[in-house]
């Protein structure tokens, strides 16, 4: 009965794609936008198989003959599922405070497509390359950027910043409820949602790795798709949140992390939500404390 309540609990966050859509978080970030705000240019282009898109925000006003700044939005939903137009929120709330902003689709693990997490951290960093181009296209200058996301975005916004193969450096990361390491023991419940019958399915589904998952190899392939595996990596500070009840994503998981920030001396904030499972709603407060925290991060890491 347990494992039935943590599946269906599961399967509802993932329907509203983890995201602050639709719940009160929402009315925390909402802004009456119109065009006078500035201009969105949606359904561009970057190098991908898939043919996905990503959009970009750009407030008006900005000055062109001064650096402006980049907060790139990746979506959530298990890596199966989610879609760029759910950060439309939080694009126009960024864009309201002067930050050029962008929203990206990515290859989903569903009908059968391969999309391992390395498959998917490549095609964003293709994204980050052609936001690159098209801002110079327009004019402005962008030198300086920060990631962010939810749930499986929160993995890869932190896996963008940590792989250091960003076209625009990465000066911070803001997260919430990321998966932070991929050893199959901890995700049982992912794994009975995506219908994998053991551990060796898992790995190859996230890694692409294929054999015996006791060997080096295989816990090289894990590392190199987790963001609480910072060896030889290029972790830059960070700002995250978890929910205290969350039956989704193993409690585990950011104490992994911070155990990593404190070995590595990496600048690191972390946000406790009590009362809230997965998808976050249930500490308005603390919704508002990490916007306030983001809004400095962006003042102390993009602008100085």
């Amino acid at each position: 009965m347990y494992i039935i309540v943590f599946i269906v609990t599961f399967l509802v966050s993932a329907f509203i794609r983890i995201q602050f859509l639709g719940g009160a978080p929402a009315k925390l970030l909402a802004v009456d936008w119109d065009e006078s705000m500035g201009t969105i240019y949606s359904d561009l282009n970057y190098e991908n198989e898939h043919n996905h898109k990503y959009d970009l925000y750009i407030p008006s006003g900005l000055n062109k003959s001064e650096e402006q700044f980049l907060i790139v939005y990746i979506h959530g939903g298990s890596f199966n599922s989610g879609k760029k137009e759910d950060g439309d929120g939080w694009c126009k709330y960024f864009a309201t405070k002067g930050y050029i902003t962008a929203t990206i689709d990515y290859t989903l693990q569903t009908h059968g497509e391969e999309a391992t997490i390395q498959l998917i951290n490549c095609e964003i960093e293709q994204a980050t390359a052609a936001m690159k181009d098209k801002l110079k296209e327009l004019g402005y200058q962008v030198n300086a950027m920060a990631t962010s996301g939810v749930s499986a975005g929160g993995t890869l916004a932190m896996n963008l910043a940590y792989n250091g193969r960003s076209a625009i450096p990465v000066k911070f990361v803001f997260q919430m409820s990321g998966p932070t390491y991929f050893d199959p023991k901890d995700w049982g419940l992912l794994m009975k949602v995506d219908h994998l019958k053991t551990k060796e399915e898992f790995v190859e589904m996230m890694t692409g790795y294929k054999g015996d998952i006791t060997t080096e190899e295989c816990k090289d392939a894990i590392n190199q798709i987790s963001p609480a595996s910072l060896e030889g990596k290029n972790p830059v500070p960070t700002l995250i949140g978890y929910g205290l009840i969350d039956h989704c994503v193993p409690q585990n998981q950011k104490h992994l992390l911070m155990d990593e920030f404190e070995k590595y001396d990496v600048p690191y904030e972390y946000i406790a939500f009590p009362k809230s499972n997965h998808g976050m709603y249930n500490d308005l407060d603390k919704t508002q404390e990490f916007m306030d925290k983001t809004l400095k991060y962006c003042e102390y890491y993009l602008k100085k």
